[in-house]
This record gives C-alpha cells, structure tokens and sequence, in this order.
C-alpha cells in the first residue's frame, strides 16, 4: 500500500512512472527511471510501520537519558560532549547547517534526485529513527521537483556530510534550489512547490547528514552507464572484427563452456548475435589463423569487466538497501547502538574494480584501431587512406592512444589514498568511495570516446574491404555510423564528436536493437553473480 501523504504529480514525470520504496527491493533501474525520467516515488506502509517504530526506540532511549551518538551528544572527536535535552531540536538544524561548506562543482539534478530516493529508501529500512514526516519532507520534494543545490563538498566517504547537509538545509527552508528552472533559495522553492520546511526532531539532524548518498545516487547511475558502454563496446569490437577479416574461432561456444565464467559466456554469446549473417562465418574468410590478442582476446577481456560490473552492481544493490547509519536503532532490542555501518569500502573496492576492467576494454579498443591503421597487420592502405601518400586516418592514432592512457592513470585505485587524521584521529578509516565514483564517470567518458573512435576506423575499413556482407546487428550499426564516418576522411573528416554524443545519448545501441532486438541486460535485477549454466 502506497503512503497516501504524498503530495501532488511530479511536474518531471514523463512517462517514469511509480518506484514503490519499501527498504528492501529497491534496484538500480529504479534509480535511475526516479533520477532520470522523474518517476514519482512513494514509500509502503509496511515501511512507515518500522519507521515509526523505530522512532519509538528514539523517544524511549531519550527519556531514559541514555547518551547517544550525534542525538544527545556531539558528533566526532566532540562525542564527549553532551547536548542538554531543551537543546536539541536546535543542535540537530545546527548540525546541518555547519557541514556544509559551500565550496566545490555543483552535481546535476538527476545526480540529486538519486542521492534523496537513495536516501529514503534508507530511512525506509527502519534503523535510521526518524519521524515519518522526514520521510514526507524527502518525498514531497522530490516529487514535487524541487532540487537542492548540491555541491562536492570534499566527501572522504564515510558519509557523505557536506553534500547531504545540502539537502537538509533545503528541507529544513534554508540553503539553495532550484525549482522549474529557476535557482532560488530553499524557502522559496518549498513555498512555489506548496511546501512546508519540516522542524527536525533529535537525531534528525545526523539522520540527514550521516549518509552515503552521493556514492549511492551517482554510483547507481554511472553503474547504468557503464552497462550501456559495454553494449557499446560488444557493438565496436563486432564491427572490427569484420573490418579486420578477423577470425571468428575466438567466440565459439565449447570456448566459453569449459572456461566458464559467466561474463566470457556472455561476451561470446551478443558478438555471435551481432555478428549473425556476416561473411566471416564463411569457410575461409578469416585472414589469419590467430589474430592479435586485441581481437582474439575480446570474449575473455570484455567479460572480465561483465564480471567485474555484477560485482559492483550487486554491492551497491546491497547498500542502496541498507541502513547505513550510527548510531542504528534495533527496534526488537529497544536500543541504539554505535556501529560503523557508514563504511562503503566495498563499494570503493568495487568501483576500483570495475575502472581496472573498463581499461582493459578500452586497451584492446586502442590496439584495434592501431592494426586497422597499420598496413602491416590490415592489409589495407596505412591509415585507410584512398591514396598512396595521404594521412587518411592515422592522426586518429595518437588521439586513441592518449585516451587509453588517460583511461589507464583512472584505473588506479583510490581505497588506498586515505591518510587523513580528521576529528583528532578519531576518523583514521575512510573509504574515498565518492573519488571512485566520480573517476569512474570520467572513465565512462573517455571510453565513450575511444568507442567513437574505434567505430569510425572500422567503418571506414569496411568501405575499403569493398563493404561485404556484414552480420545483422553490425550492419546496423555501420548505418548509424557512416553518418558521421565520411567516405573520404580527406575531403570531409568524420564528426566525432557527433558520434560520441550518439554514443552517450543510447542511439547506437536503440539502432542496433531495432534489428536483432533488444539486448540482453548486462546484469539482471538480483541476479547473483557465480558459476555459468552448464
């Protein structure tokens, strides 16, 4: 059952729908259809049960006196202090408005709108002790579609303090936003949206600032992105391999079924589905019994990052979950306890991870497009040019290859950087998660790049090897790309950054899929990650 105190439609709402926030079931995909495509959220009523329950704990904790982390006491290296009980309506508003730091680049709305669904669905497992009308403040905002200004305010990611104190102060009628357009203070977004400022109660305060939302919201949707990227990259590698004359024993099934990971399988799998119908699958029509590694390699190396993307995708369905607070209330124990569930180290091991793999892709992507150009290993003119003597594409090269380093200084882990001594050495541990996440996501960019690059150069091999009959979905792909792949890169050079923009706008992979369908999702909603079907 939907909470009914949920005001109004979402004036963004186009075609998003409902996400049900229950603290449990929440997916990326739902992230995304809130962030994205303003699906309006509402909470279950089995969830507001345990949230007021657990704020029943909160109520019987205080008149008991006991001290609490960050509701009775202060926060850090100041939790020695205790906070009088008349005092702490306004020690919560004050412990909002002193964690932000007004500094830093502002993240997007839909970055925002991640971070407060994220957040609610915390509040909504019942461990967090909030009033349910915090919940409606959170709700009623976001469906309403007023955006608190939110900055990086130098998150180490242990909670995200000063970009969630952003957010609160916005709820509470104080800080910035930005409502139909237009940039204006909290209380007066609140007012044009219908809305109140909501009085925070104890513990409120740390509730809305104690959170990993930038990690969550914006890990969840470069988690999206990077699914797409390896469509992409399954769409590009296809396309090279006709273009290169490659040989196609490389994704043979018995291949990936007595090596069986499940990412290697599924790798083989969608290049046997793009390159269905195409003349390499003709005795005879490989150049080479083994091509480079670049090629020969793709079903191992992409799926490495299948792998590595479940892996991070079900850590952060994990923690998007959670109730990732301290001090945590046990509603069936009537305590609260301190913990350190606000640790996301796995999800900044994750990340790590999964920009190691990306790099590997983009690697191979880089070498592929060296061997398309080099006459050596292409049987084509250097660079694919129509004539003896010109440059043709070789100069696309040296870009490739300096993205590929670019992509590969990302890949460098950041859970180790951490040598901080915050809060007079109390907070010796952090996790650096939202670094990961934002390096990830210049990590998408750079490979969304090379992609462009890799297709034009194939393309244009394609036209060179006298346009043979291509497989069904790369055909299609060919389509879309000789828009932007001139025919004679000397007399028009290729719009690259057309390309790219098609890339990230999802219309190579909405083209491809109108010929062979859709393609299988890279990870399936509570899908575990483990041994192939044998």
């Amino acid at each position: 059952m939907a909470w009914e105190g949920v005001r109004g439609l979402n004036p963004l709402a186009l075609g998003g729908g409902t996400v049900v926030l229950t603290g449990d079931d929440l997916y990326i995909e739902e992230v995304v259809r809130v962030a994205r495509r303003g699906a309006r959220v509402v909470v279950s009523g089995e969830a507001l049960g345990r949230v007021r329950r657990a704020r029943e704990v909160v109520e019987h904790v205080l008149e008991r006196g006991d001290p609490v982390y960050g509701m009775n006491t202060g926060v850090g290296s100041l939790s020695r202090y205790r906070v009088p009980f008349e005092h702490l309506e306004q020690f919560s508003a004050t412990l909002v408005s002193r964690h932000t730091t007004h500094q830093g680049a502002e993240v997007s709305p839909e970055v925002v709108r991640a971070m407060m669904v994220t957040r609610v669905n915390g509040m909504a497992k019942g461990g967090v002790g909030v009033r349910t009308e915090l919940l409606a403040a959170f709700v009623d905002a976001l469906n309403a579609g007023v955006h608190p200004v939110v900055r990086l305010g130098g998150s180490v990611g242990q909670a995200d303090l000063a970009e969630m104190a952003e957010i609160g102060q916005v709820l509470i009628g104080r800080g910035e936003a930005d409502y139909r357009g237009e940039r204006m203070s909290g209380a007066a977004a609140l007012a044009s949206a219908g809305l109140e400022p909501i009085r925070l109660k104890a513990k409120e305060g740390l509730a809305l600032i104690s959170a990993n939302g930038i990690t969550m919201g914006h890990g969840s949707l470069v988690l999206s992105d990077v699914a797409d990227l390896l469509d992409v990259f399954d769409i590009t590698a296809a396309l090279s391999f006709e273009a290169f004359g490659g040989n196609l024993s490389t994704v043979h099934p018995e291949a990936a079924r007595l090596r069986p990971h499940p990412g290697q399988a599924r790798a083989s799998d969608r290049l046997r589905e793009l390159l269905a119908d195409s003349y390499l699958w003709r005795p005879g029509a490989a150049r080479n019994l083994q091509d480079p590694l670049s090629f020969r390699c793709v079903p191992q190396t992409h799926g490495a990052c299948y792998d590595a993307h479940a892996y991070a995708r079900g850590t952060m369905e994990v923690e998007i979950n959670s109730a990732g607070d301290n001090p945590l209330v046990l509603i069936e124990d009537r305590s609260i306890i301190s913990v350190g569930n606000f640790d996301v180290v796995a999800l900044a091991v994750a990340f790590d991870l999964l920009r190691v793999a990306v790099a590997q892709v983009v690697h191979l992507a880089n070498e592929r497009i060296q061997k398309h150009l080099w006459s050596q290993f292409s049987g084509l003119p250097t660079g694919l040019a129509a004539r003896d003597g010109d440059e043709g594409l070789r100069p696309l090269g040296y870009t490739s290859a300096s993205l590929a380093a670019e992509a590969r200084v990302l890949a460098n882990p950041v859970s180790l950087d951490y040598r901080g001594q915050i809060a007079e050495g109390v907070e010796d541990h952090a996790s650096m998660a939202p670094l990961g996440v934002r390096k990830t996501e210049e990590m998408v960019g750079i490979a969304r790049r090379i992609a462009a690059l890799e297709l034009t150069v194939a393309t244009r091999a394609v036209e060179l090897r006298g346009r043979p009959r291509l497989g069904i979905g790369t055909h299609a792909a060919y389509g879309l790309v000789s828009r932007y792949a001139a025919t004679e890169p000397e007399q028009q050079w290729p719009d690259l950054d057309g390309l790219t923009e098609a890339i990230a706008g999802g219309r190579l992979i909405a083209h491809v899929a109108s010929e062979i369908g859709p393609l299988e999702p890279v990870s399936t909603p509570g899908e575990a990650v483990g041994p192939a079907e044998q």
